[in-house]
């Protein structure tokens, strides 16, 4: 009688358990196979310390989620803010005009009110007596022999009304004169830098052209007396170079002071 026919052994067609093949775990209580030596794979953040979170990206305190607030106190995620650049301080005297910034924004002030009294010193010339001293080789004994003095005087005054206009318009409105907005700096009250008052910049200008005033008048008058009123003026300006807030004596009297103007500033002049 022939032998029954045997099963043959279990093949890949015939396993029940389709799970891939591997170690055996149960072998290893630590959950590894036999031999492996390689350590766990880091659970952690790349660069961060065991147990630490990554510092978070642009220097700024991370959310859990983007667009989400993170924890109390934290900034939500994202790139940095309109702020000032790495490094600056914030130090009210950082924010003071510069000299320099300054005494360029005043020279490019008085190249455009130039333009107004060049025509004028012309116009009161006495171009008759002035061809007169040509011609006959004489000295110019008395400067004031070749002008007219009330076209001169007139021509004064309406350069004056012409400057006051200038400053105190331009200031009270956008806190910059042409000069000063060339040279990036801005015109604010001196005591919480908001936007001065046309009270402010029409007594601020009125100081500096009664010192003008007093100059051409002890010119005519009291010529030996002007070089005492050029010292004044001069005084004026030159008081920006010891004080400690850069103020000149029209800002003191004003109560303002010359600040930069930064992308990170308020204007305190916009409209909203």
């Amino acid at each position: 009688m022939s032998e029954p026919p045997q099963n043959p052994p279990p093949g890949d067609d015939d396993r029940t358990d389709w799970s891939a093949p591997g170690p055996d775990l149960s072998k290893n209580p630590g959950g590894e196979a036999p031999g492996d030596d390689r350590p766990p794979p880091y659970q952690g953040l790349y660069g961060a310390a065991p147990g630490q979170q990554q510092p978070p990206a642009y220097g700024r305190p991370a959310s859990p989620h983007p667009g989400q607030p993170g924890q109390p106190g934290q900034q939500p995620y994202g790139p940095p803010g309109y702020g000032p650049p790495p490094g600056y301080g914030g130090s009210p005297q950082d924010m003071l005009a510069g000299r320099w910034a300054r005494l360029g924004a005043a020279i490019l002030d008085s190249l455009i009110l130039g333009v107004f009294a060049v025509p004028v010193m012309l116009a009161a010339i006495r171009w008759d007596r002035f061809n007169e001293i040509v011609e006959s080789g004489e000295p110019i004994t008395d400067p004031m022999d070749i002008y007219n003095i009330p076209v001169l005087l007139g021509g004064y005054v309406a350069v004056f009304l012409i400057g006051f206009g200038y400053y105190t318009l331009t200031q009270a409105r956008w806190g910059q004169t042409l000069g000063k907005r060339a040279c990036g700096i801005r015109l604010v009250t001196a005591a919480d830098q908001s936007a001065v008052s046309w009270g402010q910049v029409a007594g601020r200008q009125a100081f500096v052209y009664a010192i003008s005033i007093l100059t051409v008048v002890a010119n005519f008058a009291v010529p030996a007396a002007s070089f005492l009123v050029s010292i004044l003026g001069l005084l004026d300006n030159g008081w920006i170079l010891w004080d400690p807030r850069r103020q000149a004596l029209h800002d003191k009297v004003a109560g303002t002071i010359v600040v930069k103007v930064t992308p990170w500033t308020t204007d305190p002049y916009a409209k909203s």
